[in-house]
């Protein structure tokens, strides 16, 4: 049963359920902004008026800024690190994706019923360049977590820790920092660098 159920987690194509999940997800946040209807929706985040309005001409204290979505991001992102090392750590990286594809779906869908087409660009200034880097990180843990599972699935156990079993942590210990740094870029210019770009595309609106 054990090396079934192992067989088959080799045969799942998670990339292709990655994809699915984050396309349902979209098109959940979408329904649901659809649903809310525009008065309760068009008021949320970037697409407040008054925050549109403060954003544009406010200075922006950087360092407090990247401190604060430290706070916020970085709890949930090592947690997903150290579940890549069990079975949960996809399960919980489809999750983050997941999130990932409802809230764009949701803000994309609010800012086109407040804005018209042109929401979209503020939703895509909001989310750019850091929403690649979390994207990237979310979809590199979710392969650390299976390249964990059957790396370690195919050593053979000796009652301690093997060699084998070392080298495989290792790597996977190296992999989930860079991934982890990975991120951290993405805060780092989601601080100092959307702001600026984010300025500039509020003040056409």
């Amino acid at each position: 049963m054990g090396e079934l159920l192992h067989l088959r987690k080799n045969e799942w194509n998670w990339k292709k359920t990655a994809k699915v999940v984050i396309f349902l997800a979209f098109i959940i946040g979408i329904l649901l902004a659809n649903f809310m209807g525009r008065e309760k929706t068009t008021g949320a985040g970037i697409l407040n008026d008054y925050f549109v309005e403060k954003f544009k001409y406010a200075g922006i204290n950087r360092e407090n800024l990247f401190f604060y979505i430290m706070g916020e991001r970085i709890p949930m992102v090592i947690l997903l690190l150290i579940l890549s090392f069990s079975s949960f750590g996809i399960i919980i990286g489809m999750l983050n994706l997941g999130w990932l594809g409802f809230s764009v779906g949701f803000m994309l869908s609010a800012a086109v019923a407040k804005y018209g087409m042109g929401g979209i660009l503020i939703i895509a200034g909001g989310m750019f360049p850091q929403y690649i880097l979390y994207v990237i990180s979310y979809l590199g843990y979710c392969s650390l977590s299976i390249f964990l599972g059957r790396g370690l699935h195919n050593v053979i156990p000796t009652g301690g820790v093997s060699r084998e079993q070392m080298r495989v942590y290792g790597m996977g210990i190296l992999v989930g920092v860079a991934l982890l740094l990975i991120f951290v870029t993405g805060i780092f210019l989601e601080s100092y660098l959307n702001p600026v770009i984010l300025k500039k595309i509020l003040k056409f609106f």
